[in-house]
């Protein structure tokens, strides 16, 4: 998991992308339906030069996992023209890098200070999968790679502050966030952080609940109640109620001039297209 000091982010435009929506706490927000967030993050990594920002994942990489285990970084590797993985777990600092079952490299390193691998390795997209929650300046460093990588893609995914089983918790005075977790972001924070960054042709969607990540916390015999209880409640659920989703996926290029998208199948302008 990659961590970030704070650093002072540059100046940005402010309001663009909110103007989009109605402050009113009772308007209507353009939310699209889920997708799934394996899925929809390959796809756009689909023959591209792909910089994957804490990609080192301790549970696939240290112990074996549930037969319907997903790697994100696997999934891309599969289909990307090239990959190149960055975390700053302590485990990656001594050895500075490891060579993954994937066949793909990942070297440590810090959010903040990304200059040096930007400038060598010119990813056509940067995917920050699960990360942005746990970074203590986000903004910053976001900001930081946009100035130096301008019209470049990046695809972040995020939980969502508003999911079904955190509101269900919620009536049980009960929460349920990562110890590591320092913000949790929602469908209008999520595009207020895009615009002080900024980025362009921005598209914020919401993705489904991955059952895969529950089967190793169950009796393998409650396997078979998790896939039912996600199919027949879960999905339709967050399909109908597209707010209620587990997590949000922000798809834009940095640097640019703000054009929001609600659409989910848009597909920005990006760096190699």
């Amino acid at each position: 998991m990659l961590h970030a000091a704070p650093f002072a982010a540059r100046p940005s435009p402010d309001g663009e992308l909110m103007d989009a929506l109605d402050d009113n706490p009772f308007a209507r927000l353009p939310v699209p339906r889920p997708v799934d967030r394996y899925a929809y993050v390959t796809e756009h990594c689909r023959g591209k030069r792909v910089l994957d920002l804490g990609a080192y994942d301790e549970t696939e990489v240290e112990r074996e996992q549930h037969s319907s285990w997903r790697w994100l970084h696997a999934e891309i590797a599969a289909v990307a023209k090239e990959v190149l993985g960055v975390d700053a777990s302590p485990k990656l600092k001594g050895l500075g890098s490891v060579v993954t079952s994937a066949g793909t490299r990942i070297v440590y390193g810090k959010v903040e200070y990304l200059d040096d691998i930007l400038a060598e390795f010119q990813p056509d997209v940067i995917v920050a999968g699960e990360l942005i929650e746990h970074t203590q300046d986000t903004l910053g460093w976001l900001s930081r790679v946009a100035e130096q990588q301008p019209g470049t893609r990046i695809i972040a995914t995020t939980p969502n502050t508003t999911s079904v089983i955190n509101v269900l918790l919620a009536l049980l005075r009960r929460e349920i966030a990562h110890p590591d977790h320092i913000q949790v972001y929602s469908f209008r924070t999520l595009r207020t952080l895009a615009s002080r960054v900024p980025m362009g042709t921005l598209t914020v969607l919401p993705y489904y609940y991955n059952r895969h990540l529950f089967y190793n916390r169950v009796p393998r015999w409650a396997s078979s109640i998790v896939t039912f209880a996600d199919v027949l409640v879960m999905r339709p659920l967050q399909w109908l109620f597209p707010l209620l989703s587990t997590g949000l996926i922000l798809d834009g290029v940095l640097g640019s001039v703000v054009t929001v998208t609600t659409h989910q199948q848009a597909a920005p302008a990006q760096r190699g297209s």
